[in-house]
């Protein structure tokens, strides 16, 4: 039943992105058996899907017809288009805060996900042009370009940076990011609380991870102290994750913060395969708050605040929408701590 469950939000999670992208621009979605088929789901499944959406007043049924997006309030704001780079990790919170705070205003959104490739995000944003866009909402692939300032001001229409930003003398450019740098800082402050003194940090290759490192040092120098260890990989194996277990034992650390949840239940699993106690020989804490709950012990994480960003990028784009002459803003959102049982005092016992 659970999975069943799950198999038709999801359905419902795709036709959302479907009527947001005017996936069927004459407003009616394919039969239910084409969804079906398409999907390969039960025919159930679907049913219980459009059921969700009708509640919602996203859609309705007409009898004979077929299901139709509903339109009774017609959009009275601008068109926003928005370029992810993924609909599956990290960004569907933003999309959700983005598409609530959107129809909250009388706006309608064009979505397009990129798939971190910076030429597929120049073509989403040339296709939601064409399909009349006003404004942008975008997560460039800054990193991947030498020219990204000359990318930037070339852009065609307003633009917000959400989640991204040009980390230099040069940052001219509207954005709303979450400060992974003070994730990092409060990640390393609630260890330090604890009694900690030997901290190493783990990360995978990330636009986010060098910020994230920098709050962990900061704090630590905060305390005249340094990491016990770090490293940065593109991508983790369990078996790279076994080695770094050792290096961390070897160097005394007693925690370890993780960027990001993967790479924190990589840790977690290679210490409880040595025979230590997950938090009373390591403390360990993940980054993102993904799927940090569904680790073997859930993990105490750093969890920004997407929905927020999500929402406020929103009021900045429509606010330079309105004002085109207004100052230019910045915005850093401070992601919160979920303290959960990956953590604890480095003499803690078990109980």
């Amino acid at each position: 039943m659970n999975e069943r469950r799950q198999k038709f939000r999801v359905l419902a999670d795709e036709l959302r992105r479907g009527i947001a992208e005017v996936r069927w621009p004459e407003g009616r979605l394919p039969t239910e058996q084409q969804l079906a088929k398409e999907q390969e789901v039960s025919l159930n499944t679907v049913r219980r899907a459009i059921d969700l959406l009708v509640s919602e007043g996203l859609v309705y049924r007409k009898q004979g017809s077929g299901t139709y997006v509903k339109h009774d309030v017609p959009a009275a704001g601008p068109v926003i288009g928005v370029a992810v780079p993924s609909m599956t990790y990290y960004y569907p919170r933003i999309i959700a805060g983005i598409e609530e705070e959107l129809s909250a205003r009388g706006c309608q959104m064009l979505l397009r996900s990129t798939g971190y490739d910076a030429a597929q995000e120049e073509k989403g944003v040339e296709g939601m042009l064409a399909a009349g866009a006003e404004a942008l909402l975008l997560v460039p692939e800054l990193g991947r370009r030498p020219d990204a300032h000359a990318y930037l001001d070339a852009l065609p229409l307003p633009t917000v940076l959400v989640e991204r930003r040009l980390r230099s003398g040069g940052d001219v450019y509207e954005f709303v990011c979450s400060n992974h740098g003070a994730g990092g800082y409060l990640g390393a402050r609630h260890l330090l609380s604890l009694g900690h003194t030997a901290i190493a940090y783990m990360a995978r290759t990330s636009p986010h991870s060098e910020q994230v490192v920098q709050g962990f040092t900061q704090a630590l120098a905060d305390s005249d102290l340094a990491p016990a260890a770090e490293r940065t990989l593109p991508r983790w194996s369990a078996a790279d994750a076994e080695d770094y277990l050792g290096v961390l034992l070897d160097a005394g650390a007693t925690a370890a913060i993780c960027f990001a949840d993967r790479e924190a239940t990589l840790l977690v699993g290679a210490a409880l395969r040595r025979g230590l106690r997950v938090p009373g020989d390591l403390s360990v804490i993940g980054y993102d708050d993904e799927v940090a709950d569904l680790s073997e012990v859930p993990l105490t994480a750093i969890s920004p605040a997407k929905a927020d960003v999500g929402r406020l990028a929103v009021d900045t784009i429509l606010h330079r929408l309105a004002r085109p002459d207004a100052p230019l803003r910045q915005h850093l959102i401070v992601p919160r701590l979920v303290i959960r049982d990956s953590t604890g005092s480095p003499s803690m016992k078990k109980g």
